[in-house]
């Protein structure tokens, strides 16, 4: 028998990266997890990032009015639990198909697949057994994320959930714990939480990434114990799993820091794995049908981004917001075919590298993998010859590389002779062989 539960709107309005902004980091850990699976997301460099819930029926318009973003409109827009819950019967997925999702993720050039199964809003995208606040109140598909995660999988991509510890609708969340009865009610939430995420994993099959979100609440980061007992819960229920670090209460790291949301690190090289996550449009995660912001970010800055993160030793989850229909809006899909056409070609200058320092008067992203040493220009050198400072002396060849091609450059110390003209109008890619 399912529980009924009903909505709380209690602080809803707090703005949650206002929150973070005032919490410490935490201490840089002696020793970095190194095993095979955290090993394997490392390699990854690239994936993508789904957030889909029935906040993506309103589209970010309440009454007439745009509303920040999409996925927070219950908050921002204070809309009232009666109208919120009339929201599920339009979340359709009549166009949903898993394989022509899975297809564009992988044609993208993506490695791994994250996606929303319970936002803020506690809406669970799955027939949960724990809750009636899920697909059971719409009329989309109750298997939609198995048949997700098979499709990816099928693609040969690994699968991730994102999965909020903050819940706006379940009776026992709590804010604050002020009373012994509060910290009782948060307590049975906590099992509510262990509860759904060992159904995640039962149902879903191997879920390669846990994305935990939603720590800020004085309930949850005021009081650790909880999120360690969750993380060692979640190892317990899923060997291998890699975990970002906001399953834990700002105490510390798990596996990487995931704290670069809608930015990327400037001058420093993070000393911790970390991952970036970022949006197409400016101001919203989930579908909006007019984002606020400054526009649509271009394939270029996307692709800069990308190689910014491989030349810092970080990964890059790049964030789609699909229609409540199931359907991945135009704007989206074509910066994912444009990016994905770059990567077909010169993916190898970020799956599997490690970021190198190295200086010169123009600017380009350098990383290796093995005996190569990739550099990528998305400005072309105003002269025919560009001079890098830190080059390893053991240069045994150097080509530009162009679709699946290379010319051969000529090199003299550590300067790089170019053609006028690169092949590529997003980025160009020299790749440096070393000699044995």
């Amino acid at each position: 028998m399912k529980s009924l539960v009903r909505f709380t709107l209690v602080g809803l309005a707090i703005v949650p990266s206002l929150l973070a902004a005032q919490t410490p980091k935490p201490p840089i850990p002696t020793a970095r997890r190194e095993d095979a699976a955290m090993n394997k997301w490392r390699e990854n460099r690239f994936g993508l990032f789904i957030h889909w819930g029935v906040y993506s029926v309103p589209g970010g318009i309440w009454n007439g009015k745009r509303v920040g973003a999409a996925e927070w409109i219950q908050a921002q827009g204070k809309i009232s639990p009666i109208d919120y819950a009339k929201f599920p019967a339009d979340f359709t997925a009549k166009n949903f198909n898993a394989k022509n999702w899975a297809k564009a993720a992988k044609q993208m050039g993506a490695k791994y697949v994250v996606i929303t199964t319970k936002h803020h809003d506690g809406f669970c995208l799955w027939d949960s057994k724990y809750t009636d606040w899920d697909l059971q109140k719409s009329p989309a598909p109750k298997d939609l994320l198995k048949q997700l995660a098979d499709a990816v999988r099928a693609e040969g991509m690994d699968f991730g959930v994102y999965y909020s510890i903050l819940d706006w609708h379940h009776p026992d969340y709590r804010t604050n714990l002020k009373s012994d009865a509060d910290r009782k009610a948060f307590e049975r939430y906590i099992v509510y939480m262990k509860s759904q995420l060992k159904e995640l994993v039962d149902t879903l099959g191997p879920i390669k990434v846990f994305w935990f979100d939603g720590r800020w609440e004085p309930s949850y980061k005021e009081n650790p114990t909880y999120g360690a007992d969750l993380e060692k819960y979640c190892r317990q229920i899923c060997p291998g799993v890699v975990i970002n670090d906001r399953i834990r209460a700002y105490d510390s790291y798990a596996d990487y820091d995931s704290g670069y949301e809608r930015k990327l690190p400037e001058n420093e090289l993070p000393p911790v794995n970390w991952e970036a996550c970022m949006t197409m449009p400016e101001g919203t995660w989930g579908y909006h049908s007019d984002p606020p912001g400054n526009g649509w970010k271009t394939p270029q800055t996307l692709l800069n981004m990308l190689l910014k993160c491989a030349s810092k030793n970080g990964n890059f989850l790049l964030n789609i917001g699909p229609k409540p229909d199931g359907t991945i809006r135009k704007e989206e899909a074509e910066r994912m075919k444009a990016v994905g056409e770059w990567m077909r070609f010169y993916g190898n200058a970020v799956y599997g590298t490690q970021g190198l320092v190295l200086k010169s008067t123009t600017k380009f992203y350098a990383t290796r993998k093995k005996d190569s040493i990739y550099l990528t220009f998305f400005e072309w050198p105003e002269t025919d010859r560009v001079t890098i400072e830190g080059l390893p002396s053991n240069i045994a060849s150097a080509q530009l590389l162009d679709h699946g091609k290379g010319s051969g450059l000529k090199v003299e110390g550590n300067t790089i002779i170019l053609p006028m003209t690169p092949p590529e109008k997003l980025a160009n890619v020299v790749e440096i062989k070393l000699k044995q």
